[in-house]
């Protein structure tokens, strides 16, 4: 069994699409998958699988293909990509954890005399059915969605059977059987997916943003975490002489005046949804002028598994394996996506 964190997306956009268009003129996501595969699997090196420029001042690194495989029963299909990452010639440096902060010895981890890309593998679960993705991350990967974005947009503009090419080698639009037509100007690709709700309570909140009167936050603390532990006392300051000493994680609620612009509205949904299990917050949300309450619960549908797919060691997880795995769960793990996007608590009216 191998513990995966796994995080659902909303695929909103996935094909090729006339300016302006919402809906697909041709292809969609197993189109785009199977195209995906059938490119980078047709005798090319593993090194002539990007599909987009590198950008590493920004860094945006080469993104490459490992390997696909689709259920033919439910659709669903498991796409495992590699992601390059900061190094020196093949060498990835560390730091020692021991030592005291000012030393400059790094080690090193190289490769020896074999060509390299160093990185690590990402795992996604596409469902065509739900029109969502997950990523699934365990201890050997990494989430990805930054590098999926960057590789299935790369692919569907600079690589996809669908392109028209001009003379020059140039992409110059898109067509079904890649001929130009009148409309292939007008017809550009897009792959674009939205943390699973996001978006639903984006447009409650935008809609309502000259209600907002208050901000919540309810977060746990730990009386050993010396900040958490000045937040406590400041709890029970001018209150107790003697601070009480807690054993357990207590969960504190903070309730401040705010009114938000529409960009720190959306910084704080995105930021509330990209939160982990580690972090210390528990909720957030806001309060209306009437007293409504709408919670940040349900924003980003995030959690832990225990998968039977089987890992030797330094090997990346089989597609077949991996998919395998999460077929057996499907209907459980596909559960949370059910769920309300947000959570609204009524006024309370005291008569």
């Amino acid at each position: 069994m191998l513990e995966a964190k796994i995080k659902f997306f909303d695929i909103k956009k996935c094909g090729f699409y006339l300016r302006g268009g919402n809906q697909p003129e041709f292809s969609g996501l197993n189109d785009a998958l199977h195209k995906l595969r059938d490119w980078a699997s047709d005798g090319r090196e593993f090194v002539n699988t990007t599909t987009y420029e590198a950008d590493p001042d920004n860094d945006l690194r080469n993104t490459y293909f490992c390997n696909w495989h689709r259920n033919d029963i439910n659709g669903d299909s498991v796409l495992i990509l590699w992601n390059e990452v900061p190094n020196d010639n093949g060498v990835i440096y560390g730091m020692n954890p021991m030592d005291r902060p000012g030393n400059t010895a790094m080690l090193t981890t190289g490769f020896g005399d074999t060509p390299a890309i160093p990185g690590f593998p990402s795992y996604y679960w596409f469902v065509p059915e739900r029109s969502v993705f997950a990523t699934v991350r365990f201890h050997h990967s990494v989430q990805g969605k930054n590098n999926l974005d960057n590789y299935l947009n790369g692919f569907l503009a600079n690589k996809s059977p669908y392109r028209v090419i001009n003379e020059e080698g140039t992409v110059i639009g898109y067509s079904e059987n890649g001929q130009q037509s009148d409309n292939s100007a007008r017809i550009h690709s897009k792959f674009y997916a939205l943390g699973r709700k996001q978006e639903e309570l984006e447009a409650e909140l935008l809609t309502n943003l000259h209600k907002i009167r208050r901000i919540i936050k309810r977060e746990s603390l730990q009386y050993t975490v010396e900040d958490d532990r000045r937040t406590l006392e400041r709890v029970f300051s001018g209150l107790l002489g003697n601070v009480p000493t807690f054993n357990q994680i207590r969960t504190i609620t903070h309730e401040l005046q705010f009114e938000p612009t529409e960009q720190q509205l959306r910084q704080i949904i995105s930021n509330y949804a990209e939160l982990n299990s580690s972090s210390s917050i528990r909720n957030a949300g806001f309060i209306y002028n009437d007293g409504k309450r709408i919670m940040l619960n349900g924003t980003s549908v995030a959690f832990s598994a225990e998968l039977n797919a089987r890992r030797e060691e330094n090997q990346i997880i089989t597609p077949q394996s991996l998919l395998a795995a999460l077929t057996s769960l499907r209907q459980d793990l596909l559960r949370p996506l059910d769920q309300p996007a947000f959570e609204i608590q009524e006024a309370v009216h005291n008569d």
